[in-house]
This record gives C-alpha cells, sequence and structure tokens, in this order.
C-alpha cells in the first residue's frame, strides 16, 4: 500500500513539474490535503472520526477570463481503503489578475477501488466497488512574482459511495431459486454494504 501511494505522489510530481510548461490557455491544478469525518458505521451505529490523505490533479481549459472547465484524478485514503476518484469539473474565479483572487470549483464523478484486490476463498469472495462523488470547494489563490503559478488553499465538501460485497460461491452451500436472477454467476449469495462518505476537505497545492 505504501509502494503505491509513492508511485501516485511521484505521477503527481510530474504532473505538477509538466504543468510549468503549458501555455495560458491550459490550466493545471495539483494539491495534497486531508479529509475530516467519520469512518464506517460499526455494527451498533457507532464510528470514529478520521483524519484521511488526498490528492487531486486538476487539468482543464480556460473558456473566458474567470472560469475554466477540465477533468481531475487522485487519490483518496480512507482509512486501509484506496480510491481513485475521476471527475469532471469547473473552476470560476473572482478578482483582478495578478492579485489574490477567491474562486469556487465543483467536481462531479465516481471513483474506482481499482487499487483493492479481491479476496477468493475456496467459499466466498469479497471485494469493494467505488460509486458517485460530488465535491463542491472555495478556496484562495496568491499568485507569484514572475505571474506563471500561484499557491492555492482550499475547504471543499466531498460525498463519496462504497461499497462492500461479500458473495457464497457455487459449492459452498444451497442454492436459493428466488435469489438465482439477482446475483452475478457462480453465486449463490451476495451480501452488500453500502458506504457514503461525508468529508470536510482542506487542500494546498499550485495553479499553473
Amino acid at each position: 500500500m505504501k509502494l503505491r501511494i509513492f508511485c501516485l505522489i511521484i505521477c503527481f510530481f510530474f504532473s505538477w513539474v509538466s504543468g510549468l510548461a503549458q501555455e495560458k490557455i491550459y490550466f493545471t491544478q495539483n494539491e495534497i490535503g486531508l479529509l475530516f469525518g467519520k469512518g464506517e458505521e460499526q455494527w451498533d451505529g457507532s464510528s470514529e472520526r478520521r483524519v484521511d490523505i488526498t490528492i487531486q490533479t486538476f487539468h482543464g481549459a480556460w473558456i473566458g477570463k474567470k472560469q475554466v472547465i477540465g477533468f481531475s484524478a487522485g487519490l483518496d485514503q480512507y482509512d486501509d481503503i484506496s480510491l481513485i476518484p475521476l471527475a469532471m469539473g469547473w473552476r470560476g474565479f473572482l478578482g483582478k489578475s495578478g492579485r489574490p483572487q477567491f474562486f469556487g470549483g465543483l467536481d462531479l464523478g465516481a471513483s474506482t477501488a481499482l487499487l483493492e484486490k479481491k479476496v477468493r476463498t475456496e467459499w466466498q469472495e469479497s471485494w469493494y466497488e467505488g460509486g458517485a462523488m460530488v465535491s463542491p470547494s472555495l478556496g484562495v489563490r496568491f499568485p507569484s512574482k514572475q505571474g506563471k503559478s500561484s499557491l492555492s488553499f482550499i475547504l471543499a465538501y466531498k460525498r463519496q459511495d462504497l461499497t462492500y460485497f461479500e458473495g457464497t460461491l457455487n459449492g459452498g452451500g444451497i442454492i436459493f431459486p428466488d435469489n438465482i436472477g439477482d446475483i452475478p454467476d457462480g453465486f449463490n449469495s451476495i451480501f452488500r454494504r453500502e458506504t457514503i462518505f461525508h468529508s470536510l476537505v482542506f487542500r494546498a497545492g499550485l495553479m499553473f
């Protein structure tokens, strides 16, 4: 898991550097931050507070002097579960160019649990699947003296769906006819647990 996170940070860094060479029509925003919220709910309804790491890179194009549209990708680490969010996004700026500016953003998309391995035994198989993601944000950016980059600070809300599946394989029990049309081939039954992570997000980074 640490190796995966390290590789993603390296990719994040090279994406950051490549943004320096892009023309003004292109916009790049690279950030790292923290996710604050509650963990998965336990059987008794309780949940612990969590502080997780988030990394995000946004690439887009200016559609005017104050607005950008593009797409984002990143890594959200919820306890021991790694999700890769992919989204379309918008950024809008308020204030004069070359001076500190307030801005707002909105990212809409979904995540994948590609980094999470399926666990399979003789009788069972379990896995995670990501889901819908939405994240509105507000921030401020401070341009450098050369005007080629800006330091940014963002406060955001992120809603992220996650589903855990645990299935009993054929041969691991009795097949129930009423469930045959509701479960994938090769399974007798499927247990499904849905979790929605609500997070307050703080990120800092650079814009180009």
